[in-house]
């Protein structure tokens, strides 16, 4: 084997996907949150953003002190997108990837180009996606299993309930996803006291964000996650195969890799 495209043994990791049902519905809050709450566990966190976006890798870089990486099937070719998950996902003990708009949203409504559903399908990322919950009740099941049915080579590993406003509905909505047999790993309650304020333009970068005064917010986000998504079944569910790489320098190949997720 050339030693400059030298591969170690495939290693079994987890790797997220967080997608949403629209823009707005706290994908990014729960994944700056999971990112949050892995990094107290002590796992060395790679976090990756779906899209040309330079303001949410910047906040993923705060809270788990690795650079996160662009994957977008606008700007780049898939061979480009298999080389960067690659070469950064290769060491890292979880990756959490935080797609963009909707899944299924890119720059075309006929197909999935520039989507978090095409970078799923090409990298093979198990889907995890953040449904705001807020008043609905049996609905829910309609909205999940359009997304879940929608794209059969998008693997939709089950939800994430966002603003949910009581116990009662907590429950109704989870009878209602149990009938369809939708998994749900977490149930986040409504909370004003974590938020992340608009990121548009850039206005909020996690530079001044976590050093003004916010490192309480850390805390918030990891026990937020703790007390209401389970995050061990999470990791379970979404072990990927991936290779491993000597180092970073190494100069890769597309072809050289294959990817294959499985469910534990």
């Amino acid at each position: 084997m050339n030693k400059d495209k030298k591969i170690a043994e495939a290693a079994e990791v987890p790797v997220i996907c967080i997608a949403g049902t629209h823009s707005g519905c706290g994908k990014t809050t729960v994944s700056l949150g999971l990112m949050a709450s892995l990094v107290s566990r002590g796992y060395n966190v790679q976090p990756f953003k779906v899209g040309p976006d330079f303001i949410d890798p910047g906040h993923h870089y705060y809270i788990t002190g690795r650079d996160s990486h662009n994957l977008d099937g606008w700007m780049l070719p898939p061979s480009e997108n298999k080389v960067i998950f690659s070469c950064y996902a290769g060491d890292a003990d979880v990756v959490v990837v935080e797609g963009v708009m909707g899944l299924f949203d890119g720059f075309s409504a006929t197909d999935d180009a520039g989507s978090t559903a095409q970078i799923a399908k090409l990298l093979g990322l198990p889907v995890i996606l953040v449904v705001d919950a807020s008043s609905m009740a049996r609905s829910v099941a309609a909205l999940v299993q359009g997304y879940v049915q929608f794209d059969s080579d998008v693997q939709v590993k089950g939800v994430i309930l966002n603003r949910v406003g009581s116990e009662r509905h907590k429950k109704v909505l989870i009878r209602s996803l149990e009938e369809i047999g939708t998994t749900v790993y977490g149930t986040l309650p409504k909370n004003n006291d974590i938020t992340i304020p608009s990121r548009h333009l850039g206005l909020v970068t996690g530079d001044t964000f976590y050093q003004d005064g916010n490192g309480s917010l850390l805390k918030k986000l990891v026990d937020f996650v703790e007390n209401n998504v389970d995050l061990d079944m999470l990791l379970a569910d979404t072990i990927c195969r991936l290779p491993r790489l000597h180092s970073s320098s190494f100069i890769l190949h597309p072809s050289s890799f294959h990817y294959s997720c499985f469910a534990l």
